[in-house]
């Protein structure tokens, strides 16, 4: 993989260190942007934050879930296109550069299964993931096929999908060998994804030094990343 500068630097804070963070910006004149609904949304700032509550908005049933369960919660997320100061250096945990990874076909159906049943999976798959409300995933899934002008399957089995993509970060079967760190990647695509951020901002408290990461769906509704691409997440702790 060739060298090239990252692409944002996530951090997460307490209250403390935020206000000590705001305020120099703000004597700069240099406020930080703040998410309104969804974390993600500051990918698009080129500085700013997603305070706790902000998790339970838009993402109540799938990345707030992860989150409640990570060793972050009750933290504020802080997104840069630039790295902080040294002082700050601690709290960097990932940082984000777009490369141009192609993967193999994505793993059959049954595979999938197979994947989201994984045991290491299962062990710190937080209980509420599996209580996303199902008449809210049958609206995603007639929504996705409006966009993609294509019948979807079935919610049951985009919901599979989301679980085996996430189940291949936390027991990888899917790597992208030395040139990415072997970095286990996302096996669908873009419209088979929910809750990228879990990647991108390591919720699941990975030992993997990289992981690569493709855009959810609710990432490319609110045009912060792009469909399909893959994102390269460093995490800083493990290199």
């Amino acid at each position: 993989m060739k060298s090239s500068p990252p692409w944002k630097y996530c951090y997460w804070m307490d209250s403390p260190v935020l206000e000590k963070l705001k305020k120099e910006f703000s004597e700069k004149n240099r406020p930080l942007a703040r998410a309104e609904k969804n974390p993600c949304e500051i990918l698009n700032a080129e500085i700013g934050f997603a305070e706790p509550e902000t998790w339970e908005m838009i993402c109540k049933h799938d990345a707030a879930v992860w989150y409640d369960c990570s060793p972050f919660k009750g933290k504020t997320l802080v997104i840069s296109s630039a790295p902080l100061e040294e002082s700050y250096a601690s709290f960097l945990e990932t940082t984000i550069t777009p490369v141009d990874f192609t993967p193999p076909d994505p793993p059959s159906a049954a595979r999938m299964e197979t994947l989201a049943k994984d045991p290491a999976f299962i062990r710190v798959k937080p209980d509420r993931w599996d209580h996303f409300p199902k008449d809210m995933g049958e609206q995603i899934v007639a929504g996705l096929s409006k966009i993609t002008a294509k019948p979807m399957e079935t919610w049951d089995s985009l919901f599979t999908t989301w679980t085996a993509v996430h189940a291949n970060y936390i027991s990888p079967k899917f790597r992208a060998g030395e040139t990415y760190l072997n970095a286990p990647y996302a096996i669908s695509d873009s419209y088979h994804i929910s809750s990228c951020c879990v990647e991108l901002f390591n919720l699941l408290d990975s030992q993997e030094k990289a992981l690569l990461v493709r855009p959810c769906t609710g990432a490319l509704m609110i045009n912060v990343l792009e469909k399909d691409r893959y994102y390269y997440v460093r995490i800083v702790k493990n290199n």
